[in-house]
């Protein structure tokens, strides 16, 4: 399974809209910007000061709530 991490931050409607839509079965580490070490992990790819959420799966960065639900989707459908 590939990694998997979601960047998102408090108070964000479209990231809660992920979250709450999320598909079974994905193991996805949440990344919370409005931390140092958020703030860190989003500079090592480069996402930081970008809109959240933001998905990323093995270094490939996904932007937008509809794009990332789609990314998602495809993975928990085994289509890697």
């Amino acid at each position: 399974m590939p990694e998997i991490l979601l960047f998102t931050k408090p108070d964000c409607q479209k990231c809660e809209y992920v979250k709450e839509r999320m598909p079974v079965g994905l193991d996805i580490d949440y990344v919370d910007t409005s931390t140092p070490e958020g703030l860190a992990e989003a500079a090592y790819y480069e996402i930081l000061g970008k809109n959240v959420p933001i998905l990323v799966v093995d270094e490939q960065v996904v932007e937008g709530a509809i794009a990332i639900m789609s990314r998602l989707n495809e993975l928990a459908n085994g289509k890697a």
